[in-house]
């Protein structure tokens, strides 16, 4: 039997989480990219190969049960350059500031099963060490990129938000449980 993957995801606020979600639509609609994501708007804090999931689950559980929900600042729009077999598309996000919670709050989820993070969350992982927290936007061709952060700049997408659970989904996205962080 093949082990699953599982992937951990920071959740946004209702406000948030909907201003991201209609921006993704409006891009859409627009043809800047080709479909929207099926995740919800969230930042990934990790991502695991093969990890036992009722320990995933026990340690997200124990985890959210000490950290209350908090406040952080979406403040820049960044890009994936292409690469690979993608040469011609480029990834945009929106990209929190690196404020010490959340940093101190990322890596300490790290403190256990980062051993499992693998191919598939060696970027999420605190032995990588260069996380790039984000929240992906959409896909779209190199040649649209002035258009698109043109668009994305003008919606008010930017500015405070705030996380208020983890979640664990399979992966491919299948939520399997939410955590909701302490009020």
């Amino acid at each position: 039997m093949s082990k699953r993957n599982y992937v951990v995801i920071a959740r946004f606020d209702d406000t948030t989480t909907q201003k991201l979600h209609d921006l993704r639509l409006q891009l859409r609609k627009k043809g800047i990219i080709d479909k929207p994501s099926e995740w919800p708007p969230h930042i990934t804090i990790a991502a695991y190969e093969g990890v036992d999931i009722e320990s995933l689950l026990q340690w997200t559980e124990d985890f959210t049960g000490r950290h209350a929900a908090f406040g952080i600042m979406l403040s820049a729009l960044g890009v994936f350059p292409p690469r690979g077999k993608l040469s011609k598309t480029a990834v945009l996000y929106a990209a929190p500031s690196q404020s010490k919670e959340l940093v101190d709050f990322y890596y300490a989820f790290h403190e256990r099963l980062d051993e499992f993070c693998g191919d598939l969350g060696w970027l999420y992982s605190a032995k990588h060490g260069h996380p790039v927290m984000h929240s992906t936007i959409g896909s779209c061709g190199i040649r649209k990129l002035n258009k698109t952060a043109k668009m994305i700049l003008s919606r008010q997408i930017f500015g405070n938000a705030k996380f208020t659970a983890l979640e664990v989904y399979t992966y491919p996205m299948e939520l399997i449980r939410r955590f909701d962080l302490v009020s």
